[in-house]
């Protein structure tokens, strides 16, 4: 084993010498030079300016770099002339064309006639590095703001509006910040019943020949001219029209090739909004048969008639009516009303609004298959689904899936009873049941219209049936959830299950009761009979938008509660205690407890597709009245693929204990856990990343089976286990799959003083290899 591995360092050892040796430059000619590197200098930084907004003008940038440290690419393109990545070479002209993107930049965002230079020094022989230094210029501000306006409607529009305007007296004059000023008008106008305008109909005149870095700004709203049928007469002016909604057209079943001949039918459906006096009339026109309910589509409707035209009504239309995934097309359109005689008679301007949608098909079956690996025993498991998408003709999402599953695993059970039990190599199995109903509408009974349609309620109802049969016992869990989603704003959302029933059913075997015998009622409680009825809240905030690089924030936020509502039916009728003094329902003890936890993430976006991402995960979960410990399946746990990655799934902690018995599967009633990663592209679906994780769980109180588990403040970050690692991605965009590889810095289950584990001695390098979906967080 010594001569392999003194054979394998030499082997590495001559090949990077061999590829040191093979110089990235040994090919450039005379004047030829490599770029390796680009740098941005700000003599005078201010906060408005990054250097890395400035870096992203470059115009030539240098040959990329394996996981961002050496130009692996280049590297071999010296070695095999006609393959990886040819060399960069200086080209002078295009620093010349960098420095001149800056300096544009830099008026655009106020600061004119800055200063940019280049210096350009030798890296190494043949090789440059290109600095580029900035000096900043005083920035322009704006003295005072002036409109030019025709229209009186629009200028009353702009003055409700001011306080949320985004330029104003002293502002750094940025012309970004007066375009978004163009679309933030725009998109007011739009709401207001100005339909067809559009921002290129916002202008301003700037002067700045005030010779004292100030600026005057006006901003100008062009009106409407439509050429004069004459050609030498001029156009006419006019006011931009305000346009009201007259009828609404949906067609459910529309397909874009369809003969004109076919014979349709109409549905006039009228639906009344909360506090409006005024019905709403919409024309579902269909081939039958109608086969979803009108109503499912009119309340997925914002546009309505006699109201002025508003494009963010339209655009919630648009995506409610996305939401119900019976349908995989929509499109909205507006069409003007001409010679329209209530048009005339009101003076006003109508449009139609024309609602086209296509089904998706209804049923889908699916088989899914996967490969376990808990703590090294290796398992198969599977599933059948079937997904009804308009189950009830109300765009109702039902899926029902069943489950199987075996695995190998070890102890437990003497060799004749594992023998007995084994199906090839298999010896627990597990089977399993699953319903979920999705209904796209709050299922309550009371008025739909107290909740705000943008809202987007939903309704969820769940029920489950899962049989394991494990070496030491049998158990059986039944679920029932029932609860609801809604999004409160475009980054804000709730979800609320007023109802969540879990009864646990365990069938120990004697070996394994003799077991039990020993430890602590903690622990046996994992291994009885109990129900939990309870309730639970989260809140979600996520400011990420899609296809935008920028950095953003997710959190979650969950509470949870069971057995008062049971405790109190109990008290009421006077039930007896059962042998055990605990209070039971139907013969199964119920569990009390409130239980809370945070999630908040940060993920720092850069250019390249290169991310950090931080998570700081933290949680309290209290027992009390009927309940001594907190049910197995609501404690919090350490290690995984998605946690503390150089632990197995529930084998950390708690706290220091000390793995006496290392086969025990640990949860706890506080959590602390912080990670951070680092996600860098290497070849087009090769992601890699670094990462590091800190954390464990910990108990509330002391127990026999987990010495050193409580949780004390004294001792807790002496108790902090640490691990760091690598990982490989291949990103399918819609899929991703994932391999970490862990290896433990510091264990708390070891000596206090003695936890530091790499280089502790010969075999500390022990390093465990998660496979993943998708990204840890």
């Amino acid at each position: 084993m010594k001569v392999i591995c003194a054979l394998f360092r030499s082997t590495v050892f001559a090949l990077f010498l061999f590829l040191v040796a093979c110089s990235t430059t040994r090919r450039l000619q005379e004047n030829q030079y490599l770029l390796v590197d680009n740098k941005v200098k700000i003599e005078n930084p201010v906060k408005e300016v990054s250097a890395g907004n400035l870096s992203g003008l470059v115009q030539q940038k240098p040959n990329s770099k394996f996981i961002g440290l050496f130009p692996l690419k280049l590297w071999w393109n010296s070695i095999f002339k006609n393959s990886g990545e040819q060399p960069v070479l200086l080209d002078l002209s295009q620093v010349d064309e960098s420095k001149e993107q800056m300096r544009k930049y830099l008026d655009n965002i106020g600061y004119f006639d800055s200063e940019v230079n280049d210096s350009i020094n030798y890296k190494k022989k043949k090789a440059k590095r290109v600095t580029y230094k900035v000096k900043l210029a005083t920035p322009y501000r704006i003295r005072q703001i002036n409109y030019t306006i025709k229209d009186d409607s629009i200028i009353k529009l702009i003055d409700d509006h001011f306080g949320s305007t985004l330029i104003r007296p002293s502002f750094i004059l940025n012309s970004n910040i007066l375009d978004k000023e163009r679309t933030r008008l725009t998109q007011i106008l739009n709401n207001n019943g100005y339909f067809g305008f559009t921002r290129d109909y916002i202008y301003y005149e700037v002067d700045s020949a005030l010779h004292s870095k100030q600026a005057d700004v006006t901003l100008i709203i062009k009106n409407v001219y439509i050429p004069s049928d004459d050609p030498a007469l001029p156009a006419i002016e006019e006011n931009h029209k305000i346009y009201y909604i007259n009828d609404v057209f949906i067609q459910p079943n529309f397909r874009s090739f369809q003969s004109d001949t076919i014979r349709y039918d109409t549905i006039v459906k009228t639906l009344e909004r909360r506090g409006d006096p005024i019905l709403n009339k919409y024309n579902i026109v269909y081939k039958p048969p109608l086969k979803i309910k009108p109503k499912v589509i009119t309340r997925s409707m914002f546009v309505e008639n006699n109201n002025k035209f508003n494009a963010t009504d339209a655009k919630q239309s648009y995506k409610k009516l996305n939401e119900l995934q019976v349908f995989k097309y929509v499109n909205i359109n507006f069409r003007e009303v001409k010679d329209f005689t209530k048009a005339k008679e009101e003076n006003k301007n109508y449009l139609d609004c024309i609602v086209q949608v296509t089904r998706n098909p209804v049923h889908s079956y699916s088989i899914e298959a996967q490969g376990t690996n808990s703590g090294g025993d290796l398992g198969i498991g599977g599933y059948l689904v079937y997904q009804n998408k308009n189950l009830f003709r109300g765009g109702e999402v039902f899926y029902l899936r069943l489950k199987g599953a075996m695995e190998a695993q070890e102890g437990g059970a003497t060799p004749e009873e594992a023998k007995d039990r084994k199906f090839l190599f298999f010896n627990t199995f597990e089977a399993g049941i699953e319903a979920n109903l999705y209904i796209p509408k709050f299922l309550a009974p009371i008025n739909q219209d107290v909740f705000s349609r943008y809202f987007r309620p939903k309704t969820n109802i769940n029920l489950g049936y899962n049989w394991q049969d494990r070496l030491e016992y049998e158990r059986i869990i039944t679920n029932f959830s029932f609860g609801y989603e809604w999004s409160e704003t475009q980054f804000r959302s709730h979800i609320l299950f007023p109802i969540d029933v879990n009864v646990v059913k365990v069938t120990t075997t004697p070996e394994f009761d003799s077991i039990l015998a020993g430890e602590s009622e903690r622990f046996r409680n994992q291994y009885t009979d109990h129900l939990i009825l309870g309730i639970r809240y989260s809140y979600i905030y996520n400011n990420q938008e899609l296809n935008r690089i920028k950095d953003f924030t997710y959190l979650r936020w969950n509470i949870e509660t069971s057995g008062n509502f049971l405790d109190l039916v109990v008290n009421m009728t006077g039930a007896q205690e059962n042998a055990e003094g605990f209070q039971t329902i139907f013969g199964i003890r119920y569990s009390q407890y409130v239980k809370s936890d945070i999630d908040i993430r940060h993920y720092f976006v850069f250019v390249k597709k290169h991310t950090i991402a931080v998570r700081t995960a933290l949680g309290l979960a209290i027992p009390y009245g009927n309940s001594i410990d907190i049910p197995f399946e609501k404690g919090f746990y350490g290690g995984g693929a998605n946690g503390m990655r150089a632990w197995i799934l529930r084998y950390l902690g708690p706290g220091a204990y000390p793995n006496i018995n290392p086969n025990i599967e640990r949860v706890g009633d506080v959590k602390i856990e912080a990670n951070i990663e680092y996600r860098f592209p290497i070849f087009k679906v090769f992601k890699g990343a670094f990462f590091y994780d800190i954390g464990n769980i910990w108990l509330l109180s002391e127990n026999e089976t987990f010495p050193g588990g409580k949780f004390k403040f004294k001792n807790f970050l002496s108790e902090l286990a640490m691990d760091v690692g690598i990982g490989m991605r291949l990103d399918f965009k819609y899929f991703i799959f994932r391999v970490d590889i862990a290896q433990q810095m510091m264990d708390p289950a070891r000596e206090k003083g003695d936890r530091w584990v790499i280089g502790d001695n010969n075999n500390w390098f022990n390093p465990v290899y998660n496979l993943g979906i998708g990204y840890p967080f």
